[in-house]
């Protein structure tokens, strides 16, 4: 399993539109929500980078919606029906 580094990332309407990414060896780049479900659902580990930092991991999180389980990015373990980072756009 691989250390993504997150370096920036923004939200619109509750719901992360892009996270900036760094993986050991590769060139930095933009990934959207989907693809950083799919790689969190595989086991990679999304540690926000602040001024060089790591700061806790981001958490994949199911909250269920209705009959339907729906899966949402957080800095926190909160069932909340949307995404969250630790930092701002």
């Amino acid at each position: 399993m691989a250390r993504v580094e997150v370096t920036a990332g923004t939200l619109a309407e509750g719901k992360i539109k892009s996270l900036d990414v760094r993986l050991s060896g590769l060139p930095d780049r933009t990934i959207d929500r989907e693809q950083a479900l799919a790689w969190m659902k595989d086991g990679h580990s999304f540690i926000p980078m602040v001024q060089g930092q790591p700061l806790p991991a981001l958490e994949l999180v199911e909250v269920l919606t209705g009959d339907e389980i729906n899966h949402f990015i957080r800095a926190d373990t909160a069932r909340e029906s949307a995404d969250s980072l630790p930092f701002s756009d």
